[in-house]
């Protein structure tokens, strides 16, 4: 059965969800997701850093403490980058107008979120991610283990392999949203029901993405009966 959605506009559905009737189970999606070129970096990339964390060994208890901090961080991080980067304005530079291209790629998405093509992330952005991931997690760690002892390669790697399959997560979450797979665990309910308010109802709360805990801890998940609809949902102009 389909989940009940409250006291949403007719034609809420239909306007999120991408138009491909074939895209009703997760195997289907599965296939259909692992065809794109995001899916296929950055699974690529997690295998690259798995292989090159089982090589190196030494393992240790501060292996364990990785997944923690970084599931612990995800939310906050996606809630950040979708409220600052996402939606950041255009702005000047010495009279230039400029805007970031994932700015530019995400007003796109929010103009038409029912086109898969423009859901995931485009390759400039996914090489981006990958990189700065592989360049900020050796310095985090080297500063973790000022206080906290460890082999700095073998925790970086490890780092770098788990903040790889956070992204493929944000990645996988997002692509299903906007297929017409429709939700079956109450924990996808609720980041598929709270994403689709953040495109047709307000684009300034439910920033999450494959969590809604950024949102419930810095206040843009509210009762979306209380929220009026926003006449920039669509076109991201006035965030």
């Amino acid at each position: 059965m389909s989940p009940r959605v409250d006291s949403l506009p007719a034609g809420y559905q239909a306007r999120l969800t991408s138009d491909r009737r074939d895209l009703t189970t997760l195997r289907a999606c599965a296939r259909e997701f692992t065809r794109r070129f995001s899916a296929r970096a950055v699974t690529g990339a997690v295998l690259v850093a798995a292989a090159a964390r089982l090589g190196v060994g030494h393992w240790s208890w501060h292996d364990a403490l990785v997944p923690v901090v970084i599931i612990g961080l995800q939310p906050f991080a996606e809630w950040a980058i979708h409220r600052h980067l996402l939606h950041m304005r255009p702005f000047r530079v010495a009279g230039r107008r400029i805007e970031l291209y994932g700015s530019i790629q995400h007003r796109r998405h929010h103009r038409d979120p029912a086109d898969l093509n423009r859901v995931l992330l485009k390759p400039p952005e996914v090489i981006t991610f990958l990189i700065q991931i592989a360049v900020i997690s050796p310095l985090v760690v080297w500063l973790s283990t000022l206080v906290l002892g460890g082999l700095l390669l073998p925790v970086t790697l490890t780092a770098i392999t788990v903040s790889y399959l956070g992204l493929l997560r944000y990645e996988w979450v997002h692509f299903l949203i906007h297929t017409p797979y429709r939700p079956r665990s109450r924990y996808y309910r609720g980041v598929w029901r709270n994403h689709r308010l953040h495109h047709f109802k307000h684009e300034g709360y439910w920033l999450g993405v494959s969590s809604n805990l950024g949102d419930r801890v810095l206040g843009t998940n509210p009762d979306q009966r209380t929220v009026k609809r926003s006449p920039t949902a669509r076109t991201l102009t006035r965030t």
